[in-house]
């Protein structure tokens, strides 16, 4: 072997440009669904080019980029513009990819098939201690042979494998592998091989098998990769969108993938993680979800899993989908599903969401645009801070402040308390004294979820001064802080002494909550003996035998 190591190699000319031809066929097998594995086959060509780079002050870099790549079914040739972006790879004196560098705003999956390309152009320089080696999957350990001047390489098996990526396996299987290549002076002259890799969950089942060659072309071909600077951190960020054909091939797939099984066999999490592969096409899943097409099951299941998903693209396909004013059940889904993600929110969902709350939300349900209003909040407790929640948060305060209707206002201050956030408390103390009973109510509820002593204190001088209004939501709210013995002693009385049931089993849940039952249990023992509600009744004796806890 004439390379011993990356310094060799970068202080010469080296530009090497080849060409490739890569069939990979893959199985997709769910346990549960009992029939056959989904087939796919995918033959792709192109070329590459490399060239030395580095980054800052870091050297061994080498950057790559592919052209003229296409899938190939029969004679026909779709172009693969996804592959083509330039990306470079940091190499060892060992001659393996230690690390990765991507200019352009790329999705996970769309880096790991570049990487699958540079991968193609790592192998051990000095095969008498062959470490392992790493891959898009994981590291596997190899084994090297020399024969003449090329190497043979076989992965044994994976040592090790990227949980993060393949969270729904916990194994994989080498069945066959055969690597022969031909090292040179610049990376290799030629490299051909063929794998089969099983992966393995509990009820899943992953096959791929491929064919590959790589060859050094003797004419060169021109390439953008050459006009770019030698310095990685002067390339230009940019976004990317996948070529018409490409998103058609795969809107196709996700059809089929969601139509072509019973999806409710796969549990939700697998389903999110399948669907990522199809992330920049999910929106052409909304026609299919309003069609009626798919059983209530597997809307269900479907929606779940889009809430798992909880991507820029799920986002702004359920929130499309809240505008299914005459489909309400689906409109109830969507607002479950955007609940589940705790990513922030993309600019394009919010601004649906914005318009919505402002024009009003339309739906043939009444309690659907309640919810609507009130999940608001929820998604930004649930999801992280960001500017996109910080333009809900204020949108919900200026509709409280116009108050359109007694119902809308009553829905966003009930928002604002599932948000959970402090700087709400003011706005929600001051509509405790509301003419309407409703807004007070929603009022008080939000001040019971704010946890915060501020909103304690609201509540309890709210409690003091009107006591005949929204007593039941009062109490419940008190239940959720240790209270003053001054309050304490009160609630307790009306648990006693309150003429309505409902609103004594009010206070008695409230008083339930309190680590300090020393002066309740004898006086709720004794009132045992009056108490005409058999649900009250059950709930004093829930009290009696609770343990009690010591106050923090």
């Amino acid at each position: 072997m004439a390379l011993t190591n990356t310094q060799v190699m970068a202080g010469t000319l080296c530009q090497p440009q080849y060409q490739f031809d890569i069939q990979t066929q893959t199985s997709f097998d769910y346990i549960k669904l009992q029939s056959a594995p989904q087939m796919s086959t995918v033959h792709l060509q192109g070329k590459l080019s490399l060239k030395a780079a580095k980054k800052g002050d870091e050297k061994n870099w080498w950057a790559i980029k592919a052209d003229q790549v296409a899938a190939v079914q029969g004679k026909t040739r779709i172009p693969l513009p996804s592959y083509e972006h330039a990306f470079a790879f940091k190499l060892t004196d060992k001659g393996l990819i230690s690390d990765f560098y991507f200019a352009a705003e790329l999705d996970q999956q769309t880096q790991d098939k570049l990487k699958g390309l540079a991968y193609y152009l790592q192998y051990q320089r000095d095969i008498s201690q062959v470490s392992k080696e790493p891959d898009t999957l994981g590291q596997y350990q190899p084994a090297y042979q020399q024969a003449d001047k090329q190497l043979k390489m076989v992965k044994q098996h994976y040592s090790d494998f990227d949980r993060t990526v393949l969270s729904t396996f916990n194994r994989i299987e080498v069945l066959d592998s055969a690597h022969l290549i031909t090292p040179d002076s610049c990376f290799l002259a030629h490299r051909e091989g063929n794998e089969v890799l099983a992966l393995s969950g509990t009820d899943l089942r992953f096959g791929s098998r491929q064919n590959y060659t790589l060859t050094r072309v003797a004419q060169t071909f021109n390439t953008p990769l050459y006009e770019l600077d030698d310095d990685l951190t002067r390339w230009q960020h940019t976004q990317v969108e996948l070529s018409e054909a490409e998103k058609a091939r795969l809107a196709a797939e996700l059809q089929q993938l969601i139509t072509g099984q019973d999806i409710t066999q796969i549990d939700a999490h697998t389903l999110s993680i399948l669907l990522k592969k199809y992330d920049a096409v999910i929106g052409t899943l909304g026609p299919l979800m309003l069609s009626g097409t798919l059983n209530d099951k597997a809307q269900m299941r479907l929606f779940n899993a889009l809430g798992q998903l909880d991507s820029a693209t799920s986002q702004l396909l359920l929130s499309s989908l809240l505008q299914a004013e005459k489909q309400p059940l689906t409109q109830f889904r969507a607002l479950r599903a955007l609940t589940q993600g705790n990513a922030p929110l993309s600019q394009q969902a919010t601004d649906m969401l914005l318009e919505m709350l402002v024009n009003g939300f339309s739906t043939l349900d009444a309690e659907v645009e309640s919810s609507f209003y009130m999940t608001l909040g929820i998604l930004l407790n649930n999801r992280d801070t960001s500017a996109t929640s910080a333009q809900i948060s204020q949108a919900i305060t200026e509709q409280i402040t116009l108050g359109e209707s007694k119902g809308k206002t009553a829905n966003l201050l009930t928002a604002l308390g599932n948000s959970r956030d402090p700087q709400h408390e003011p706005l929600l103390a001051a509509h405790l004294s509301d003419n309407s009973a409703r807004i007070e109510k929603a009022s008080i509820r939000a001040l019971g979820m704010m946890q915060t002593d501020t909103a304690y204190q609201n509540l309890e001088q709210h409690f003091f001064k009107s006591p005949e209004r929204n007593k039941k939501a009062l109490l419940s709210a008190l239940g959720n802080y240790q209270m003053s013995a001054k309050t304490s002693d009160t609630v307790l009385n009306m648990a006693v002494n309150e003429q309505d049931d409902a609103v004594r089993l009010a206070a008695i849940k409230a008083l339930a909550t309190q680590k300090q039952k020393d002066g309740i249990k004898p006086i709720l023992r004794q009132a045992l003996k009056n108490e005409t509600s058999r649900r009250n009744f059950k709930a004093i004796i829930k009290l009696l035998h609770s343990k009690e806890e010591k106050a923090q």
